[in-house]
């Protein structure tokens, strides 16, 4: 693996690569979320579009692809009313203006970048990135994901890998053991039990992340879990569970990735042809 450095020691990073092929997708959102907080965005293309080449060089990427979110997931509202409900939106004149501007900055950069991009109504970037995985990562001799986003370890394997751009943290199948103790199914189920707060996903209720991890670890898998349902135990959270098997399903089918990754695509707007344009897409381009 490689340590995580700074944008400096670029050369450093390309020594330890040597040279190789491979795929670089960038959580397009997630990476302009860095300069959110700037006074300003007199800059924020030129930094935007050199930080994607600072990547692109430090991983050895022949091919660099950009997806971005547009709007929330169809598909996870039909699923759930209160999807990404919880999130706070400003409310104060001067952050709204703020707010706007960045979007407009952001939707400016879409429209110039020359790397390949995607972006659909409807869509997420998650389920964009995790249809490009499954297609191309085996065309590639590692796939390198950019993004700070959860949600994405469970595309974790040994030709997968995930690079977060605001903890300088590589996520690889040994920060996923070493860390949580845990396989990326495991880790997967365990998201499933505690639900995703920042999206408005419940969990069980009195069950938290090592609570979560534990039960992952003994299960292995939701089928298993569910199997195993009632399970003995007196505690509250372990009754809360065995009357949670509706729960766990629903959340299965919103935090799945892989799973559900067309009904997810299909759901958004025109998703049917989106479904067409991408397969065209991986086939040209593979």
């Amino acid at each position: 693996m490689i340590d995580s450095k700074g944008w400096n020691d670029l050369a450093a990073v390309q020594n330890q690569l040597g040279e190789k092929s491979n795929l670089l997708i960038i959580d397009g959102n997630n990476l302009a979320y860095r300069w959110i907080q700037r006074k300003n965005y007199n800059h924020f293309e030129e930094d935007y579009i050199r930080t994607i080449e600072s990547l692109g060089n430090s991983y050895k990427a022949s091919r660099i692809i950009v997806c971005f979110d547009f709007g929330k997931s169809y598909y996870r509202i039909n699923i759930s009313d209160d999807y990404k409900g919880t999130r706070k939106k400003p409310t104060d004149e001067e952050d709204i203006k703020k707010y706007q501007e960045f979007f407009d900055c952001l939707n400016a950069v879409y429209d110039d970048l020359i790397y390949d991009k995607h972006k659909y109504r409807g869509i997420e970037a998650d389920d964009l990135m995790t249809f490009l995985v499954l297609k191309l990562s085996t065309s590639y001799e590692h796939t390198w994901i950019i993004s700070s986003d959860r949600d994405l370890y469970q595309l974790v394997d040994d030709n997968v890998s995930i690079y977060n751009i605001f903890s300088r943290r590589e996520v690889d199948l040994k920060y996923l053991q070493d860390t949580f103790e845990i396989t990326p199914t495991q880790y997967l189920l365990s998201r499933y039990i505690e639900g995703d707060k920042s999206d408005a996903i419940i969990g069980v209720e009195g069950i938290g992340p090592k609570r979560a991890q534990v039960l992952a670890k003994q299960y292995k898998s939701l089928t298993e879990l569910v199997k195993a349902l009632p399970v003995k135990g007196k505690s509250k959270y372990i009754q809360n569970l065995n009357q949670s098997k509706k729960l766990l399903e629903r959340n299965e089918q919103m935090i799945n990735l892989t799973k559900y990754n067309k009904d997810a695509i299909i759901a958004g707007k025109d998703g049917e042809e989106v479904w067409k344009g991408l397969n065209k897409y991986v086939e040209f381009r593979n």
